[in-house]
């Protein structure tokens, strides 16, 4: 009799949820056979049965099981517990519940992707402890960096395994992350937005220059309108962990903001977020300067 294991998630997460799958059954002493696509519920569970068919412990995985249609309650009480022989690794795109009776999900072992948080502060907290688990060192700062320049949690956690493998036991550092996860352009607007905060015109002249080879000037005003945004917020109230968190801010963002505040006054951060704003929709409506005014706006601030 076997047992279910449904993998349900959109295909951004099914490839990772489906490996983890298999692996479990492996290490559970289960031989892996081939992915097939079946048509029928009976026909595989017939097949499951037939004797000299699959080997004393057997796990199959089954692509697009979707097309097999409901499962039927007549097959609920053929269905055992994960110490089974058989064990049918289903692959769904998401939705799975419509195909199964309740008591038959219960008998089952469901695998879906975790819910990730949006804001990016409780993310670097998701992404440390996927790091504990996985046994990887990463530094806090070098997670909210990660967090600020990677977006989906698919590839959040694909370069957090390859920088876990490159670190050997070490650290994950920001310095690590610059160098093996940002991409040119990224680097540039790294060195532009922490040159900004640090009010030293030479580093965002070389973030500059590094953009205008491979970047679009409107993220990247984007980019700039948020992290001025933050640090005029900081400026404004006082700061302070309430307003840092109820912007959502990452504490490698809090700092670059503080840091920020720190060195201008009000004045020149309200003139500097007036002017990025004005530059972004005269940029979107054709009538923008470019590289040109937005370089000139922020050398000017400082």
């Amino acid at each position: 009799m076997p047992h279910l294991v449904i993998v349900s998630a959109a295909e951004s997460s099914q490839r990772r949820l489906l490996v983890e799958a298999v692996e479990k059954a492996r290490s559970d002493g289960y031989d892996v056979l081939g992915s097939s696509e079946e048509t029928d519920w009976n026909g595989l569970f017939a097949d499951a049965m037939t004797a000299g068919l699959f080997s004393s412990r057997s796990a199959r995985v089954i692509e697009k099981a979707e097309v097999m249609g409901k499962f039927p309650d007549s097959l609920i009480p053929s269905l055992e517990g994960r110490d089974a022989d058989y064990r049918f690794i289903l692959l769904y795109g998401g939705g799975y519940r419509k195909f199964f009776p309740k008591d038959a999900i219960a008998s089952s072992t469901v695998e879906e992707p975790e819910q990730v948080p949006f804001w990016p502060s409780q993310r670097t907290k998701w992404l440390l402890g996927r790091a504990r688990s996985l046994r990887v060192d990463l530094d806090y700062d070098a997670a909210s960096l990660m967090v600020e320049w990677v977006e989906e949690p698919e590839e959040l956690l694909s370069v957090l395994s390859t920088l876990g493998n490159f670190a050997d036991g070490g650290t994950v550092d920001c310095d690590m992350v610059e160098k093996l996860v940002l991409n040119q352009e990224a680097k540039g607007m790294l060195r532009l937005l922490d040159g900004f905060c640090a009010r030293k015109a030479g580093k965002c002249l070389q973030g500059f220059l590094e953009l205008r080879e491979t970047g679009d000037v409107i993220p990247t005003m984007a980019a700039l309108h948020k992290r001025v945004r933050f640090a005029a917020y900081l400026s404004l109230t006082g700061g302070g962990d309430s307003v840092e968190k109820a912007f959502g801010m990452t504490k490698y963002q809090a700092r670059q903001a503080r840091d920020a505040a720190g060195r201008y006054d009000r004045q020149e951060l309200k003139d500097l977020l007036a002017g990025v704003i004005s530059l972004s929709m005269a940029e979107r409506t054709g009538a923008g300067e470019g590289w040109a005014g937005l370089e000139r706006l922020v050398l000017q601030s400082m």
